[in-house]
């Protein structure tokens, strides 16, 4: 006889793709005619901007493209001059789990950009993605927590609970983050804007009912030349933004971790009447918020059960979940980086951040990331020169052994470099993101059953049994193995509870009748 269990359905959402893509792409470019030939290159940057994510039977794609920008000095000429392109890219990635209903998140982080000369009038220019790929299904599972009928079969239930960590949602939001910003009186008013770059950064997120507020920083460098003298500048900003993001349900015990991708970046710092001393300069951001959710819940379930009247036949299951844990570290690359010529004034550093390779020993996570610096600066005869250099960056995390790592890292804001001699002193702080996925199980009971025309024969068992307790021994299993009751043992022994038995202890045990 099938006996129906009253059951839970927990619903939640499996991370079923998780990955990190290197890829490059090339390009070849003709120095347009309103341009000079090249003497030599500067700097190559780019801003990344994501465009796309799907996902077919088996397959997740995204594009984007890089906003790159080359600068260099012109032969017969002073200043800085600039090239623009757009460098489409496009990453994919293959899992029998991936569906056309999969939910996808992406963060795409330029690893290394360089460009070279083919001749004064043509260049290839290489650009190098980390995009981390994650793909989540809708899933779900049941927990017995109790019966569904009357307990004919008198049966004893032993529950418990657990406290579970699950991914509950992904959503994602667009939004526009638009701002004037000041050139500071200390610099010189904007002639031509060279080169942009904006981080958008997660500062902080907040629950009020069923709304996420998020509020976050995009951190914007611009490099120019000044107005009249053609001399490059730099100038930093902040702009503060906050967004509401709608979640399916109201939040409990929840944490949420936020993608923050740029898909386009408008800048206009062109004078006007309204802009008259080139010291304003227009700036319009669009971007994603992609937000993954996570729940903490407690629930009960079936640990243990018999019957004092029939063999019961029961049907377990393994539920496997995966719990992530979000953890932040930091580390500071501090160095000289030598130069050919005698250094007056830096003028820009372009630093990016490579993969991140990772070694787990005795419960510490050991994180190695490499780091491409381009510095562009001035040498004592104002000449503008530029020099790359790769560095490395280790730090270490307490984490414990258990679980998978993926870690991505970023530079911090406060880049610093400066003018030492023969050399630029650096100081490079590179902010580590660790995604901690531990996969647990629970068995629960799925199914229970009985062969009424079997009872158990009971008849033969004394009434009484004198019984000395042993280390370990519980009223649950003392009660299961001499298939009577836990309230009958205590009853018997005019017990209350099981709090003060002691190995040793003499007890009866009655038999259920």
């Amino acid at each position: 006889m099938d006996i129906y269990l009253n059951k839970e359905k927990i619903n939640y959402v499996k991370s079923v793709f998780n990955t990190t893509l290197a890829h490059e792409e090339t390009m070849e470019m003709i120095v347009p005619d309103a341009l000079p030939d090249i003497l030599r290159i500067l700097d190559t940057d780019a801003n990344v901007f994501l465009r796309s994510k799907s996902t077919d039977n088996g397959r997740v794609t995204v594009t984007g493209i890089a906003a790159t920008t080359v600068l260099y000095c012109p032969e017969n000429e002073n200043g800085v001059k600039k090239m623009t392109l757009e460098i489409p890219f496009t990453a994919m990635a293959a899992d029998p789990e991936i569906s056309p209903n999969s939910r996808v998140t992406a963060s795409v982080n330029l690893a290394a950009a360089d460009a070279s000369m083919i001749n004064p009038r043509k260049i290839v220019v290489r650009v190098e993605f980390l995009t981390d790929l994650a793909c989540y299904n809708d899933a779900d599972f049941q927990v017995a927590a109790g019966l569904d009928e009357d307990n004919e079969a008198d049966i004893e239930l032993m529950t418990d609970n657990t406290d579970i960590v699950t991914t509950t949602g992904v959503k994602e939001k667009t939004f526009v983050i638009s701002d004037e910003l000041l050139i500071p009186g200390s610099n010189p008013p904007l002639g031509e804007l060279l080169k942009t770059r904006v981080v958008l950064t997660p500062e902080e997120t907040k629950v009020v009912g069923s709304k996420l507020i998020l509020k976050g920083n995009a951190n914007t460098t611009l490099l120019y030349n000044a107005a009249g003298t053609n001399e490059p500048n730099k100038a930093d900003f902040n702009t503060e933004f906050s967004q509401i993001i709608e979640l399916d349900n109201p939040a409990g015990d929840s944490s949420f971790n936020i993608i923050l991708m740029p898909t386009n970046a408008y800048f206009d710092g062109e004078p006007t009447t309204h802009n008259p001393d080139g010291r304003t300069v227009i700036m319009e951001v669009h971007a994603v918020a992609q937000c993954i959710t996570q729940e903490k819940k407690r629930i009960a379930f079936i640990s243990d059960l018999y019957s004092t009247k029939y063999k019961l036949e029961q049907e377990l299951v393994d539920n496997a979940f995966e719990t992530k844990n979000n953890v932040k570290t930091s580390a500071v690359f501090h160095g000289l980086m030598d130069t050919p010529t005698h250094v007056s004034r830096v003028i820009s550093l372009n630093v990016h951040t490579g993969p991140v390779s990772t070694m787990v020993q005795g419960g510490m996570l050991t994180l190695r990331c490499p780091v491409f610096v381009n510095a562009v600066y001035q040498a004592d005869d104002n000449r503008l020169l530029s020099t790359a250099r790769h560095y490395e960056v280790e730090t270490n995390a307490d984490v414990g052994e258990n679980g998978r790592f993926s870690v991505t890292a970023n530079c911090g804001r406060e880049i610093f470099g400066v003018a030492a001699g023969n050399a630029i002193e650096l100081r490079i702080p590179v902010d580590f993101n660790i995604s901690h996925t531990v996969e647990r199980q629970i068995r629960t009971l799925s199914g229970l059953s009985y062969d009424e025309t079997a009872p158990l024969d009971n008849g033969k068992a004394p009434s009484l049994t004198l019984y000395r307790l042993q280390r370990g021994d519980t009223m649950w299993n003392l009660a299961k193995r001499h298939k009577t009751t836990a309230k009958l043992i205590l009853s018997a022994n005019g017990l209350e509870n099981e709090e003060n038995l002691a190995a040793g202890q003499l007890l009866i045990i009655p038999k259920k009748r």
